[in-house]
């Protein structure tokens, strides 16, 4: 990373040698104004000389902080403008430094373009996913339903009853509305086991008697 690569960018050399030649222009008028002041004669409570001589003192270090860096800067850039190739005489700061942050804005572009064909393409592979899934769920349902179907109708040609002819009725229903997949497709189930097994119970206890008392009147009725 680069971080500072974007202000460098914005640096004019030829801009910051005349901001520099303005701060010495600068001191040194003060400086001429404090040496008149001091050639004058000195009237009461007039604080000029003492407070601009320790303004200059202390500007007189700043600048000197300020120029060095400045000389510092000029050579780390021209070391810098020769290691690829380029005369610093004639590359300026803006220009040189401007290639780089081009370069690093059109990358930071490029790799946020693949994160989103990324996402995008993640997102289309899971819709198919679904929708595939959803596909075979309804073929599944839809081979069920023809199974079924062929199942009660042999069922009606080999029988051809009533309870058969209801049973079909009730999954057709349940065909229609989507319960054959649910809870309804259960009972109909339990109402199917219950018409068989009531087909097959055996006959009630009062019918038992009522044929032991038939037999008993008619062999009385012979004895007399």
């Amino acid at each position: 990373d680069i971080p500072h690569i974007r202000d460098a960018a914005k640096v004019s050399l030829g801009e910051l040698s005349k901001d520099m030649a303005q701060l010495r222009a600068g001191l040194k008028d003060v400086t001429r104004e404090i040496e008149f002041h001091r050639s004058q004669s000195p009237t009461a409570n007039d604080k000029f000389v003492p407070v601009m001589r320790e303004f200059q003192a202390t500007a007189t270090c700043r600048l000197a902080e300020i120029e060095d860096q400045f000389q510092d800067m000029k050579t780390r850039f021209e070391r810098a403008v020769r290691l690829f190739g380029e005369d610093p005489a004639q590359t300026q700061p803006d220009e040189f430094f401007g290639i780089f942050d081009a370069f690093l804005t059109a990358f930071t572009e490029a790799r946020q373009d693949n994160e989103n064909m990324r996402k995008r393409q993640e997102e289309e592979e899971k819709r198919a996913k679904q929708e595939a899934e959803l596909k075979k769920l309804t073929l599944e349902r839809k081979h069920s339903r023809e199974g079924i179907l062929s199942t009660i109708n042999k069922n009606m040609k080999n029988n051809g009853n009533n309870d058969t002819k209801g049973e079909f009725d009730d999954l057709i229903s349940a065909l229609r509305t989507g319960d054959v997949f649910g809870e309804d497709m259960a009972k109909f189930k339990r109402s199917r086991k219950n018409r068989i097994t009531s087909g097959n119970s055996p006959p009630r206890r009062n019918s038992v008697n009522r044929e032991d008392s038939r037999e008993r009147v008619i062999s009385n009725g012979r004895r007399q």
